[in-house]
């Protein structure tokens, strides 16, 4: 049972991994193919949300980490995880305020 569980769960994470990139990916052509074709301003915006998608992928995939954990109940890869979030987001709310 242990087996099909963490092989489930490696098969979420990918998912999570593998979608995040591909739709960066899409929405950085798009962004590109505007700027290309259309030359509109709007399209640097497009390519940065692309990134910004880019950038949290890896986020998405520690906050389906942190809810598989509480689902398997192991508290102790759950605290772990949830150290990294609160790190990662504090971090940022604290460059945010300074600059």
């Amino acid at each position: 049972m242990q087996n099909k569980r963490s092989l489930n769960m490696e098969n979420i994470i990918s998912w999570i991994l593998r979608s995040g990139v591909v739709l960066s990916i899409s929405v950085i052509s798009a962004g590109l193919f505007a700027h290309i074709v259309i030359g509109a301003k709007m399209a640097t915006l497009i390519i940065k949300a692309g990134l910004y998608i880019l950038f949290l992928t890896p986020f998405a995939r520690l906050v389906a980490s942190l809810l598989m954990f509480l689902l398997e109940k192991d508290f102790i890869y759950f605290a772990i995880t949830l150290a990294i979030i609160v790190i990662i987001v504090l971090s940022n709310i604290l460059v945010s305020l300074r600059f």
